[in-house]
């Protein structure tokens, strides 16, 4: 068993005077509506937990999902005019965008100077009283079978949001840091992230189509700390408006929660957010189609390599965001703009294609 708690603390009536094996405390904290907060840590694994207790020290819950009625009605009416004012402001698309004066800061305190592990407590017990209709869905549910054209008439004139393609291109957005691109699952354009948000169960991405008034947000699950983890995995998809969250595995519910949470954390996102602008050819290099296929196909040197990522984090350019993040780009976006502006296509960039070409009678410029 461990040492004494360093608090006087009372469960049903009776002294609580040890943990359980490993485990030690951390700290008590005050919390919203007079509660306080105990966190625990086991010193083996890492795993973090928290006790809610009452000012007199007495045990509610080992969590907040477990409170009571009256104590969890009590922290909820506490937090809720934070949250939801920071709920409409930064989780959703509000146009335009509040001074980050009014950022409510004073009012999440009580939450940003909790346990981390406490605050997504918190936040998971807030989010589950507002989100009664959110629906939880596996991609498989969107993207079964092929749609028709007459079934694409039919969605458009419904207003049904979302068309199996464009959830098909979106999932195949891996991310690339601050220059993540993905094809919007409303409108099928390419657009760029506007906040690439590293939590400590992943990193998420927010995208908004100006062109439809959408937000959202795609969600890898991976380790702390990563803005650009190394993984094939499909992102979870989350659309606030719509009251949608797409994908499959335990953390798809607690999307919401992780971004919350990093917004509570992170309140000068709102001015990153009014400098933040679409999708542009430039910012990824593209100007010079004479060198473009050669950078494409000729794998760099390591020192050439360092050099080129050097020069691109000085221009603005992450190192992985060309070719960009997601396939549908190369296979639809990029080769129509190239045919558009006259380009030849695909099929004839090859030596081999060229020949025979010539073979059939054309004059090859390629020999004196």
């Amino acid at each position: 068993m461990t040492a004494g708690l360093p608090v006087p603390l009372q469960r049903d009536g009776q002294p609580v005077e040890r943990l359980y094996p490993g485990w030690q405390c951390n700290g008590r904290h005050p919390a919203p509506a007079g509660m306080e907060v105990l966190s625990l840590q086991h010193r083996h694994t890492g795993q973090e937990a928290c006790w809610w207790l009452t000012p007199e020290g007495d045990i509610l819950a080992c969590h907040a999902l477990a409170l009571d009625k009256h104590w969890s009605q009590k922290i909820r009416e506490a937090v809720a005019p934070a949250l939801q004012q920071l709920s409409t402001t930064l989780l959703g698309r509000v146009t335009p965008l509040p001074a980050e004066a009014c950022f409510p800061h004073e009012a999440m305190a009580p939450l940003t100077n909790l346990p981390h592990t406490a605050r997504l407590q918190l936040l998971g017990l807030w989010f589950r009283s507002v989100s009664r209709s959110l629906l939880v869905l596996s991609p498989a549910t969107l993207l079964d079978g092929e749609e028709t054209s007459l079934e694409l008439e039919a969605a458009d004139a419904t207003g049904q949001p979302f068309a199996p393609r464009f959830i098909r291109a979106m999932l195949e957005t891996r991310p690339a840091g601050p220059h993540t691109l993905a094809c919007s699952p409303f409108s099928g354009r390419i657009i760029r992230a506007e906040l690439t948000m590293p939590t400590d169960r992943g990193v998420a991405c927010r995208f908004s189509d100006e062109r439809n008034g959408e937000t959202f947000y795609l969600f890898w699950p991976g380790p702390a700390g990563q803005i650009d983890p190394q993984t094939a995995q499909q992102p979870l998809f989350y659309h606030p408006q719509g009251e949608l969250l797409l994908g499959d595995g335990p953390l798809t519910p607690l999307v919401p929660i992780f971004l919350l949470s990093w917004f509570i954390s992170n309140p000068n996102c709102i001015e990153e957010l009014k400098h933040a602008h679409p999708f542009r050819l430039e910012d990824y290099g593209v100007g010079k189609a004479s060198a473009l296929w050669k950078d494409i196909a000729l794998a760099p040197s390591s020192s050439q390599t360092d050099t080129q990522a050097t020069t691109q984090e000085e221009t603005g350019q992450n190192r992985t965001s060309f070719p960009f993040s997601s396939r549908h780009w190369g296979q639809s976006f990029f080769f129509e703009a190239g045919r558009t502006a006259g380009l030849p296509d695909r099929d004839r960039l090859t030596p081999q294609d060229h020949e025979k070409t010539t073979g059939a009678g054309h004059e090859n410029h390629d020999e004196p």
